[in-house]
């Protein structure tokens, strides 16, 4: 079995490191992978601190733009005006924008969060991400979490292996979100496992960062599935359950704030807050 995944692996790593194409904004790709091994990038090291008990609020969005008639799912559609509005409403209360990598390392000492920490998320890929949330993002001097789908990468809709290098030079962190964005608790194990640890594998490969972190796809999950995301190396995972993350958290159950299409600047502010209690 671990023969014919490795050959399968291999010709997929060399498509994704040929290099892929165009930048749009809605994606529905086609990519079959499998699952390798690679160790992950050494972290840079860190000096130890005292550990930060520090509840951090996780955003959570999808397309930062307006949806059309007729869209799918258009909740998920936040306009790009709105989405500045509610990071300058978020800014002005006193909040400030980390990775989760970073809370992760505070929360063990090996880092130290603002006075108001929240990670401002982004799932499956979408051009929107890498345009309007970047260009809003860099001008507060905030990083992203990119949870990217696999499949996205070069598709009609979205991102470019381009853009994503410049949204890394921008300080975000790229997580892994599948390989297909499939349903991952009707997987048996050999696909549970091409599309978690497959993922992180062509992620740091093509890009050459560690990739610390998963999202579930659609927020499902069950034990199992967790446990194949502890065993291919991820430190945590996000799910689309409400709350802040917090210290003493499950670190592969983590909670999110969902932000939806309609939703004010004052509304997403007062969601922060009550999160964080």
């Amino acid at each position: 079995m671990r023969s014919r995944l490795s050959l399968a692996f291999a010709a997929c790593a060399a498509l994704l490191l040929a290099g892929c194409g165009g930048d749009a904004s809605a994606p529905a790709p086609q990519t079959k992978t499998v699952a390798s091994t690679q160790r992950a990038p050494a972290p840079t090291p860190q000096v130890r601190t005292t550990p930060s008990r520090a509840a951090v609020p996780i955003l959570m969005y999808h397309v930062i733009a307006a949806a059309k008639p007729g869209t799918q799912l258009p909740q998920l559609w936040v306009p790009a005006p709105d989405f500045a509005a509610q990071m300058q409403a978020l800014d002005d209360a006193g909040y400030e924008a980390v990775t989760l990598t970073t809370a992760l390392d505070a929360w063990r000492g090996r880092a130290v969060l603002p006075k108001n920490p929240i990670v401002v998320s982004f799932d499956d890929g979408y051009l929107s991400q890498g345009q309007e949330a970047a260009d809003t993002l860099r001008k507060h001097r905030w990083p992203g979490v990119l949870n990217l789908v696999l499949h996205s990468l070069g598709t009609e809709g979205g991102l470019s292996a381009t853009r994503i290098k410049l949204m890394l030079k921008d300080g975000w962190e790229l997580g892994a979100h599948s390989l297909t964005h499939p349903d991952l608790t009707t997987l048996d194990a050999v696909a549970l496992q091409r599309e978690v640890e497959g993922s992180r594998t062509l992620l740091q490969r093509k890009f050459g960062v560690a990739v610390n972190t998963f999202c579930y796809p659609a927020g499902k999950y069950n034990a199992t599935v967790a446990q194949a995301v502890r065993d291919a190396g991820y430190r945590a995972a996000t799910t689309v359950e409400p709350g802040a993350a917090r210290p003493g958290d499950d670190r592969f159950a983590l909670p999110r704030v969902r932000v939806n299409a309609g939703d004010s600047a004052d509304a997403v502010v007062a969601a922060v807050k009550s999160a964080a209690g």
